[in-house]
């Protein structure tokens, strides 16, 4: 997308000073050290492409139930002509009154081919790299943009050298809904020892998947991780292996024995929070070790559910919480309350932008 040089060069100043503008100070109505900064590491970018963003939403996606609930829910054709903009509105706003300093946004590539090319017949949803960095160039004090680069495509080491060089400095892989084996070492080692050198930190999907079609949910264990942990990178492990109580196999013990192996392995708390994971979340914070690993995230625009935790929290809090109306704030509260939220948020915070503020 970039067709200027200076544009390209607006684009690469905007994202290396991402992570450097100051920021506001309360969270959740409490007074923050400047020092202690809080970053939510895991909010989606997404869209439909009718806005000439190039991305995608398989159209029974885009038309059912669960995509209009959000769609009203955040307002998005009151704020905007294009439900692409109106999204991208929506998140700002909601990045800019959550009290968090920012938020890592987060791009997803497709599903490729044996050949390395696309294969947008199996592509559940796609948000280009170039559009995310668009994004996030709109709004450098709130964002920090997260490629994603499915490690299958053809291209996969220019493309990371190409994102590297405009600012990036994180990437996400989706391995049940991308279908990739990230433990195939002959094929992916070379990505992920570029990653390392790059400085480039590795987020990976792990755990059940419930909304979009996945190639296989053993794709999604944990262990899948060791490839890329062996060749340096820092990796964080999105949801940290956990599912419903009904999802099998139960992948949490995976995670919590990977955290025990490779101190440069982390966890976020992104989907946590919703009514499916209470089970997990609490087993995963009653392990000490790997509570002190995890990353404050909240999955937007997936919301939330507090009141699913009324039997930790009491009835009365957690009603409360659920009268929040901004989602990233409603996360972070929910998590506050279990003990973990500000302490993960400033924990992202340090790993992503360093304890200067600096990426």
């Amino acid at each position: 997308m970039d067709h200027e040089f200076s544009r390209q060069r607006f684009v690469t100043g905007a994202m290396a000073a991402s992570c450097a503008a100051p920021q506001p100070d309360a969270v959740l109505g409490q007074v923050a050290s400047r020092a202690r900064r809080t970053l939510d590491i895991h909010v989606h970018l997404l869209g439909i492409g009718d806005n000439g963003s190039s991305c995608r939403l398989v159209q029974g996606a885009s038309e059912g139930s669960r995509f209009e609930y959000l769609s009203g829910r955040l307002r998005l054709r009151d704020r905007a002509t294009t439900i692409d903009e109106g999204y991208v509105l929506a998140l700002a706003e909601q990045i800019e009154k959550s009290g968090l300093d920012k938020a890592v946004v987060l791009a997803q590539d497709a599903v490729y081919d044996d050949g390395g090319q696309a294969d947008w017949g199996k592509t559940p949803f796609y948000v280009p790299n170039d559009y995310l960095f668009d994004v996030v160039a709109r709004y450098p004090r709130w964002m920090i943009p997260c490629i994603s680069i499915n490690p299958q495509r053809a291209d996969a080491i220019p493309e990371l050298e190409r994102c590297a060089a405009k600012g990036a400095k994180i990437l996400k892989i989706h391995p049940p809904i991308q279908g990739v084996d990230l433990a195939d070492a002959k094929k992916y080692a070379p990505f992920f020892r570029r990653c390392a050198d790059l400085q480039v930190i590795v987020m990976v999907h792990t755990g059940h998947e419930h909304t979009a079609p996945i190639f296989d949910i053993e794709l999604a264990n944990p262990k899948k991780l060791v490839v890329a942990l062996e060749q340096g990178c820092t990796v964080i492990a999105c949801h940290c292996g956990t599912g419903w109580q009904t999802d099998h196999p139960d992948m949490l013990p995976d995670f919590l024995e990977m955290v025990r192996q490779h101190k440069n392995l982390w966890g976020d708390t992104s989907v946590l929070g919703s009514a499916g994971r209470v089970r997990d979340f609490q087993r995963l914070l009653a392990d000490h070790e790997a509570s002190e690993r995890l990353l404050h995230g909240s999955d937007f625009p997936f919301p939330a559910s507090p009141l699913a935790f009324a039997d930790i929290l009491g009835a009365k809090q957690a009603a409360l919480l659920q009268t929040i109306e901004n989602s990233l704030e409603q996360d972070l509260a929910l998590k506050v309350a279990l003990k973990i939220g500000r302490t993960s948020a400033e924990r992202a915070y340090r790993l992503i932008c360093g304890e200067e503020g600096q990426p």
